[in-house]
């Protein structure tokens, strides 16, 4: 897989991108959450501060190679709803919290992918699609400032993208 946004502070940047996308493009469907897709952006790569490590270079953490960041949000989520519970006597919403364990499960959008789910919602959906807009345009908008040879109007070829980039 093509690893975006693969520096320190990438991560907080793409949450951040995707949090402002949303708030540009789902006001214009009503219909859809825009509370759910803005948790759901939040909460959807927030496993990979444990399943990433890094010291000189990014590495997988026993815990990230065993249980993958998706995993892991979903079991955070369910836990962060059990001690909301317990702190206010009062029982966490079940659609709100399967809601958002659905988007962390499903936003990868493909099986092949490592999504354990397909998005079944359309605050899902939305979640996967922007998601993936924001990765990819990263990686193409990455390739082009970081080519070596400025004398060709297209980057070397990429065998993760398939394709050069022009």
């Amino acid at each position: 897989a093509v690893m975006h946004h693969a520096y320190i502070g990438g991560l907080c940047e793409h949450t951040l991108n995707l949090l402002e996308i949303a708030l540009l493009v789902i006001p214009r469907y009503p219909d859809v959450s825009l509370d759910l897709v803005l948790a759901g952006m939040f909460l959807h790569d927030i496993g990979k501060t444990a399943e990433l490590n890094c010291d000189t270079s990014f590495s997988y953490t026993e815990e990230g190679q065993l249980i993958g960041h998706i995993n892991l949000a979903a079991q955070w989520i369910e836990r962060k709803c059990m001690a909301v519970e317990e702190e206010t006597g009062q029982p966490f919403p079940e659609r709100i919290k399967w809601s958002l364990q659905h988007i962390v499960l499903s936003h990868h959008g493909q099986y092949e992918f490592g999504s354990p789910k397909l998005p079944a919602t359309p605050e899902a959906v939305a979640i996967h699609h922007l998601d993936n807009l924001d990765a990819k345009l990263h990686t193409y908008l990455r390739l082009i400032k970081t080519d070596r040879d400025t004398q060709s109007a297209w980057t070397n070829y990429n065998h993760l993208l398939g394709t050069r980039v022009y």
